[in-house]
C-alpha cells in the first residue's frame, strides 16, 4: 500500500496532537495508507529541526510554501495561528494536496468561502479538526436532541474531561 506524506506546518499544542495522531494511523485504523512524515515548518529553523527529530519527521524547513511545494507531500496538516489558515490551505489546495486544518477554518465568512472553492476545485481531500464530531457521547446527545427525548434545549454547560495531560512523560 502506498505512503502518504504528511506535511505538518506548525508545532505548537495542536501541531504535537497532529505529529501523534499521523503516528497512530496505522495501530488504530489498520489496514490504511501508511503515512510517512516528510516535512515539518516553524518558523525557527532551528526549533523546526527539533521538532521534526522529537515528532520523527525527515526533514524540516521554516518555509511553509517549500513545504507544501515538496514532491513527498501528499496531506498538509494546518496547525498554526488562526490568521494562517485560509492562506495556507487555500495554497495547499491549489498545489493539488489534501488539507487537514485546525478550526477555525478562516477568520472571516470570505476567507473560509475562499476555502471551500478551493477545496471543490482541487478535487482533493479539505478536512477541519472537528475531533468529537463522532465521538459516542455527542452522536447520543444530537439524536436526543433530535428525537425531542429531552424538550426544548434553552441551555447547555459540557464538560469533556481527557486524561492525555496526565502522563508526565507523555510528548507534551
Amino acid at each position: 500500500m502506498r505512503a502518504l506524506g504528511v506535511g505538518l506546518i506548525g508545532t505548537g499544542y495542536m501541531g504535537k496532537c497532529h505529529a501523534l495522531a499521523w503516528n497512530a494511523v496505522a495501530p488504530v485504523f489498520g489496514d490504511v495508507p501508511r503515512p510517512k512524515l516528510a516535512v515539518l515548518c516553524e518558523v525557527d529553523e532551528a526549533l523546526a529541526a527539533q521538532r521534526a527529530g522529537e515528532f520523527g519527521f525527515a526533514e524540516a524547513t521554516a518555509d511553509w510554501k517549500a513545504l507544501i511545494a515538496h514532491p513527498d507531500v501528499d496531506v498538509v496538516s494546518i496547525t498554526t495561528p488562526n490568521a494562517f489558515h485560509a492562506e495556507m490551505a487555500i495554497a495547499a489546495l491549489k498545489a493539488g494536496k489534501h488539507v487537514w486544518c485546525e478550526k477555525p477554518m478562516a477568520t472571516s465568512l470570505g476567507g473560509a468561502q475562499a476555502m471551500l472553492a478551493a477545496a471543490k476545485a482541487a478535487g482533493t481531500v479539505a478536512a477541519l479538526g472537528y475531533n468529537y464530531i463522532q465521538n459516542p457521547a455527542i452522536r447520543l446527545a444530537r439524536r436526543l436532541i433530535a428525537d425531542g427525548a429531552i424538550g426544548a434545549v434553552n441551555h447547555v454547560r459540557v464538560e469533556m474531561d481527557e486524561d492525555f495531560m496526565a502522563d508526565a512523560g507523555a510528548l507534551f
